[in-house]
């Protein structure tokens, strides 16, 4: 029991990262992170203001399940719904839950803006990709391969999708935040 709990535990962490924005419109272009022209534009996408989860993505193989979208109303009684993440200037990142700190840590990016680390207290630190970005949306994730160290977390997620072992070779947790 304990197990199950500590990768729910955990894809909720992480989740607390990562949102989308529904007033994005078509007309705006997203710069995807491989091209950011400077170690400043996604520093300063983040600085810009404080974030919300607008959604949250598993997949592995041909399975996908959408685990919280603002857009869609799905998982809006969850408390994800209710954070507020705020990157600071000093390389601390704060979670926020009706203006109580919930979660602290360190942020930076690394890869010329390609990858943000994330070391939030009491959890490993974590390296996620960053897609795309601009003012209305950071989306970043994180890829899930079976090897030893994780294999509960491999099997959970596996079960959590209705995946089999042989059909999956990875496991992509995709977040989009948006601004408040």
């Amino acid at each position: 029991m304990r197990k199950p709990l500590l990768l729910i535990i955990s894809i909720l962490c992480i989740g607390l990262m990562t949102s989308c924005n529904e007033s994005i419109t078509p007309l705006e272009k997203v710069v995807p992170a491989s091209s950011a022209k400077s170690t400043n534009s996604v520093k300063q996408t983040l600085l810009n203001s404080f974030w919300q989860y607008g959604e949250i993505n598993i997949q592995g193989g041909s399975k996908t399940k959408l685990v919280f979208s603002r857009q869609q109303n799905v998982g809006l009684n969850n408390t994800i719904s209710k954070i507020q993440i705020n990157f600071k200037t000093d390389g601390t990142i704060i979670s926020l839950q009706e203006g109580l700190v919930v979660q602290k840590g360190k942020w930076k990016l690394l890869n010329n803006d390609k990858q943000l680390e994330l070391a939030i207290e009491n959890s490993p630190v974590e390296v996620f990709n960053i897609v795309q970005f601009n003012k209305d949306v950071i989306e970043y994730n994180s890829v899930l391969k079976p090897n030893g160290s994780q294999d509960d977390a491999w099997t959970m997620t596996l079960a959590f999708l209705g995946a089999s072992p042989s059909s999956v070779t990875e496991i992509t947790t995709t977040y989009k935040l948006s601004p408040i």
